[in-house]
């Protein structure tokens, strides 16, 4: 089974979207710890965010899953990367305890996962998956990363060419 725990970040960026779907059909089970939920439904449903009710309602129908990271191992993960908010601290530990990758976008918490032994990834890579795997085309591919960018989603000048470059060299390779 193949599952995934993802931060906050790309969990907004793909709602926003209208691509949580993707995440959904790519892995058997996607994760958030509580401090995400937070981050993401409960304050942003209070803020009046559509994509924080389209979060919500993939947990409510079971499709992403609220899962507790043991107390110790957040900490333990705090006192070694102070930088991480609670979020990130929460995603990599939950990944530590259950051994399994993470979905994270920001630089801080990408180098703590690295330096844990943690495979991470990022947004960008969920669309390349769905299109290797024949969930979109590489031209909803292009236009949800247009989506992602227009939505404010922060990727360089040159990221977002590489992405634009990879999703293109897919369609050559079918």
């Amino acid at each position: 089974m193949r599952r995934v725990v993802v931060n906050a970040s790309p969990l907004i960026h793909l709602s926003k979207a209208h691509a949580l779907r993707l995440l959904i059909a790519i892995f058997d089970e996607v994760l958030i710890p509580p401090a995400v939920y937070k981050e993401v439904v409960s304050r942003g449903l209070e803020r009046g965010y559509e994509d924080a009710a389209r979060v919500k309602r993939a947990v409510d129908q079971g499709e992403i899953v609220v899962r507790d990271a043991p107390s110790w191992r957040v900490k333990e993960v705090l006192d070694s990367f102070p930088k991480l908010d609670l979020g990130e601290a929460e995603v990599l530990a939950l990944a530590l305890e259950l051994g399994v990758a993470v979905i994270v976008d920001e630089r801080e918490a990408r180098l703590a996962a690295r330096s844990l032994g943690l495979e991470y990834h990022g947004t960008i890579l969920i669309l390349v998956t769905a299109v290797r795997r024949g969930i979109i085309s590489v031209r909803e591919a292009l236009e949800l990363l247009d989506r992602l960018v227009s939505g404010g989603f922060r990727l360089s000048d040159e990221l977002l060419r590489r992405a634009q470059e990879e999703l293109r060299s897919l369609a050559r390779r079918r």
